[in-house]
């Protein structure tokens, strides 16, 4: 009987610790979720600054860069070089 109670205790023991796993496993996609919201915010805001207000404008702007081989390599290499 000791032995099943101490089985039960570990079980029991165990689906805790699943459920804390799940807990911080949802809270950290969560965190990053916020982060990621409030860099493209951050982003937005810097675009609308500079007259780019509009999803369509943006979009004009985006495909600029897609379709005009030097703009897109410009950009290629703006990131390149400025990344973190």
């Amino acid at each position: 009987m000791n032995e099943n109670k101490k089985l039960n205790d570990i079980e029991e023991k165990i689906k805790q610790l699943k459920a804390q796993k799940q807990s911080l496993i949802l809270k950290e996609k969560e965190k990053e979720r916020k982060t990621r919201t409030k860099r493209l915010i951050e982003i937005g805001a810097i675009f609308d600054s500079m007259g780019v207000n509009s999803i369509e404008l943006a979009n004009e702007f985006k495909n600029h860069f897609i379709n005009n081989e030097k703009s897109k390599l410009w950009l290629e290499n703006f990131i390149e070089k400025n990344k973190a």
